[in-house]
């Protein structure tokens, strides 16, 4: 079987078999007194009602922009600012969430957001269906609401910042927090899983049409590697289940030293096997990688670059390290093998076609660079960019 990896700015895209299992509807979360996650009642603000922030900054006309992307008008902070959105996740045209580092979860019902659900910790990560709601952050926040329409905190007793989340079913989801451990929820308890690889950071979990689930991280150093200029972080790619959590690719350490994946996404590719893409961060001090690579279960190979590099990426001005890879996001996602999309850190969006890169502005009407952008998700028809301080919406280009 042939098993492929692409990466581009640090994208990666690797493949795997995966079943098809349907999903199905799930009981709400419940205290489980054997391993479970108790829930705790955390409260609620009336969706339905409009942010009055978010009335009082309607004075500037929203305006679309180059690749065809229009502003959304979002909540603002208690200091009259646009909330910093760091991920988005989309159910239907609808309904779709977002969450916020002002710790704020956010709801787009297809005409205005509303704000669903505040909390006192920034909030990174969001994941929904037309029945249930995840939203996470930092000192191990983690927040869900059924089928009630209630919100509750889970207690996750972890004080590490919920990275990512992904899932297949209401019964059947997954959260990557910032160590060397996954936690899957089966309709009823959380169970926290560890990888028994010493400094281990799983930053991301991801997956796609079926029912399989991979995550994805790295080992942390700060060191160069003398043999190739490149920081050595050592990533590591793993097939993940409620029994069992397995390497996708042994030798990715090894072959693939100085790339620390960050977010991830899988398709059906027509005539192949299932592909895995991943997005991360690396390089030297100067600069961030940006490869294209090819992979099976025993081989890679670096074969181009999307050719942007961020100066000073890794370190500010006064010689010292900026925030490490596992604090920083390089999202990616993917509606089919010759459309997937990356944006960049500074206002662009990348496509890829199936068989090359193409770049577009996101330059807004009025002179506005959104940057950085820190989530995108998307349908069939629309896809979403967030950031710091804007929500905007658009055609799959």
């Amino acid at each position: 079987m042939k098993h492929t990896i692409l990466t581009a700015a640090g994208l990666i895209a690797l493949a795997a078999c995966a079943s098809n299992d349907a999903e199905g509807p799930a009981p709400s979360p419940a205290p489980d007194g054997d391993g479970g996650a108790p829930l705790v009642d955390a409260g609620s603000i009336d969706p339905t009602t409009p942010d009055a922030d978010a009335d009082a900054a309607a004075e500037r006309a929203l305006v679309c922009g180059e690749a065809g992307f229009c502003e959304t008008r979002i909540p603002t902070d208690e200091r009259g600012l646009p909330a910093s959105l760091q991920g988005v996740w989309v159910v239907a045209p609808n309904d779709v969430w977002s969450v916020s580092a002002e710790g704020s979860i956010l709801h787009y019902d297809g005409t205005s957001w509303t704000t669903a659900h505040r909390d006192g910790h920034p909030l990174r990560s969001i994941w929904a269906t037309a029945t249930s709601v995840w939203a996470g952050g930092e000192g191990g926040g983690l927040f869900h609401r059924g089928k009630t329409g209630q919100w509750s905190r889970v207690e996750t007793g972890r004080v590490g910042t919920v990275r990512s989340i992904y899932g297949t079913s209401d019964d059947d989801v997954w959260f990557a927090f910032s160590d060397e451990s996954v936690s899957h929820f089966d309709g009823t308890k959380l169970t926290n899983r560890t990888v028994d690889i010493p400094d281990l950071r799983i930053t991301t979990v991801f997956g796609g049409s079926g029912s399989q689930v991979y995550a994805a991280g790295y080992v942390d150093s700060l060191t160069i590697s003398e043999e190739t200029g490149l920081f050595n972080y050592l990533p590591h790619v793993f097939e993940v289940s409620p029994t069992a959590i397995v390497p996708f690719n042994e030798y990715m350490p090894e072959i693939f030293p100085g790339f620390a994946p960050m977010s991830g996404a899988v398709i059906d590719a027509p005539g192949e096997e299932r592909q895995l893409f991943l997005t991360g961060v690396g390089g030297m001090v100067e600069y961030k990688i940006s490869l294209y690579m090819t992979i099976d279960r025993e081989n890679m190979t670096a074969f181009g670059g999307l050719g942007e590099g961020y100066d000073g990426f890794f370190f500010d001005s006064n010689g010292g390290p900026s925030p490490p890879p596992h604090l920083l996001s390089v999202p990616i996602w993917a509606r089919a093998w010759d459309d997937i999309y990356v944006p960049t850190h500074v206002g662009g969006i990348y496509r890829w076609t199936g068989t090359e890169l193409v770049g577009t502005s996101l330059k807004m009407g009025y002179g506005f660079v959104p940057r950085p952008t820190l989530g995108i998700h998307g349908s069939s028809n629309e896809a979403w960019l967030v950031g710091d301080g804007y929500a905007l919406k658009g055609p799959t280009l």
